[in-house]
Order: C-alpha cells, then structure tokens, then sequence
C-alpha cells in the first residue's frame, strides 16, 4: 500500500515507520500511479482529485473517488465485519453517508459473537447436513441454533459450552 500525501496522520506515519505502507511525501505526481492497479484518491481537494481519476483513467487503473461516484469506477461498500460473517452496504456512489449510517445500525444489531457463531456453525456444517438431510428440519434446526440457547452463550463469551450445548442438541434430535 502506498500512500501519496504532503502530511500523513500520526497512524499512517507509525505505519510507514514499521514498513507496513510506503509514503510518498509530497504534492500527486502522475509517476505514484505507475505500477499501480487500484487507487484511492482522497485528498479533500476536488480539483486534485479530477486529476488523479483522469489520470488512473488514461492508465485503465481501478480508481475510487471519495465522495465523488461520477469520478470512480468502484464503490467501496460500508462493510460490517463480523469474520466470517461480512455484510456489505452500497448505495452505488449516490449516498455514501447513508451508507454509514446504514453499517451502523446492522453493527448494532450484529454484535461481535455473530462471527465465532458463525464459525461453529461451519465446523459443525456437515455433521448438522448429516442429521438433518431434510432442508426444512436442517433449517428449523439452524433457526433454533441462531436464536436460542447456543447463540446466547456465544453472546456471553461462552464458547465452550455453546459447542457443548451444539453437540447435545444433536444427540438430543437423534431421539426424536
């Protein structure tokens, strides 16, 4: 990742110290995009970043224009990151605040334990396929899963004994 830029948050500066981005101090030279494939220009200055999006333009460059969709050729969508669960939200460039507004709201409704639930339910993917052949009782059995007592202790940093709880709700649905 390089990062082109007169003056770099304290952040990017600890970055670039470590290796982990490499600032190009200074005013955009067309030269920064050689060897590039995506760009991001958000300087804030509308006339510089017109000159960065025409010149990714010229070299058929990936570029995204922060606020500006009418200069981009991609969207960068508002991501909820819940790994493995992800949720994108885009409005395609017309609203980008909305866009937030929208993140925020799922991430209030998502909370971090959707991700490591989402992890067992894959761990136990076949063995729940397994059990429950039948679409309609596999899904009546991942409903119960994702809303009842499992998911609550996931949510109650209970791993274990959701995983434990998983397991005898499989046995438990054997009998019947």
């Amino acid at each position: 990742i390089e990062v082109g830029a007169p003056e770099i948050t304290v952040r990017l500066a600890e970055w670039a110290a470590n290796g982990d981005i490499l600032h190009r101090l200074g005013q955009f030279h067309e030269a920064w995009l050689d060897g590039i494939w995506l760009v991001v220009a958000a300087t804030g200055n509308s006339a510089v970043n017109q000159r960065i999006a025409s010149a990714a333009e010229q070299r058929q460059l990936l570029v995204n224009v922060v606020d500006d969709a009418g200069l981009s050729s991609f969207q960068v969508p508002a991501v909820v990151d819940r790994h493995p669960l992800i949720i994108a939200i885009s409005t395609g460039g017309a609203a980008p605040v909305l866009a937030r507004l929208v993140r925020e709201r799922i991430e209030s409704l998502f909370d971090a334990s959707m991700g490591p639930l989402t992890a067992l339910a894959d761990r136990y993917r076949q063995r729940i396929r397994r059990r429950f052949p039948d679409t309609s009782q596999r899904r009546q059995f991942l409903d119960r899963l994702f809303r009842g007592k499992v998911a609550a202790q996931m949510r109650c940093n209970q791993a274990l004994q959701a995983e434990h709880t998983l397991e005898q709700s499989l046995r438990d649905s054997r009998s019947s």
